[in-house]
């Protein structure tokens, strides 16, 4: 007899896709990764859904010995705007679908972690959960080589995951990433940012993520940006862009 519970399981997990690397961009953080860093390293992510794509990408290919720290308040996060899509209409996604499943994400998230461990175990792997801006203050400064930001999307989380992101990151020398800026910077999309703080995605002619936006404007100067994943490098306590050779990407 099928099990019921089981199937209607299957299904949601479905409605909603755990892996959201596209394979382009998953190329580009794995060569970022292992450019950048030679030795064991000290990273972040913050914002790990069902710790089925980017945290693989690390766990691949950062050097043995790393400490991987994983954050995520695997709670709903979805504004109403967002849901309703006023202006703009409904993303191409469903948030409602992705609320409900935040507990189920973070259960895989922790079977992700233990397979690595069963079958690999050479990184040290740590798992919180909780609000990001609660416990990132706890954490000194300087403490990360590298740091990826992928959590919530509105202005107000991005903005300060990257103001506590530039504490955290070693001075001497650091990277500092994250997904889903899917433009660059201009005049009008930080303007048009402004009025849709709340607001997760705007689709349509425009098609990007406006808290990333205007987040990532404010706080850098310019970025490293490759089909939506952006990085910025830290060295000497300025933080700069490409120096680590990959502008063929």
């Amino acid at each position: 007899m099928e099990n019921n519970n089981t199937t209607r399981g299957e299904d949601r997990v479905k409605a909603v896709n755990q892996n959201l690397a596209q394979s382009r961009r998953a190329a580009i953080m794995a060569a970022l990764a292992r450019k950048a860093f030679t030795d064991k390293v000290k990273a972040l992510e913050i914002g790990v859904w069902y710790g089925a794509g980017s945290t693989n990408i690390w766990l691949d290919n950062f050097m043995p010995g790393s400490d991987l720290v994983l954050v995520d308040a695997w709670r709903p996060y979805a504004s109403s705007a967002d849901v309703s899509g006023d202006d703009f209409g409904a993303a191409n996604w469903d948030y409602a679908k992705m609320d409900s499943l935040s507990s189920e994400a973070f259960l895989s998230a922790f079977l992700n972690v233990r397979k690595f461990e069963n079958e690999i175990d050479d990184k040290n792997v740590s798992l919180i959960r909780g609000k990001s801006s609660a416990l990132l203050p706890l954490f000194k400064e300087g403490c990360f080589d590298f740091i990826y930001i992928d959590a919530d999307h509105k202005y107000e989380s991005v903005k300060a995951d990257i103001v506590n992101a530039k504490r955290l990151v070693n001075k001497n020398f650091g990277i500092v990433c994250g997904d889903d800026l899917e433009k660059l910077p201009t005049p009008e999309l930080v303007d048009l940012a402004r009025q849709y703080k709340d607001r997760d995605y705007i689709k349509g002619d425009y098609g990007y993520h406006p808290g990333v936006c205007l987040a990532v404007s404010e706080e850098f100067a310019s970025v490293n940006m490759s089909d939506g994943f952006w990085w910025v490098v830290c060295k000497n306590g300025e933080f700069l862009t490409d120096q680590l050779g990959l502008e063929y990407l």
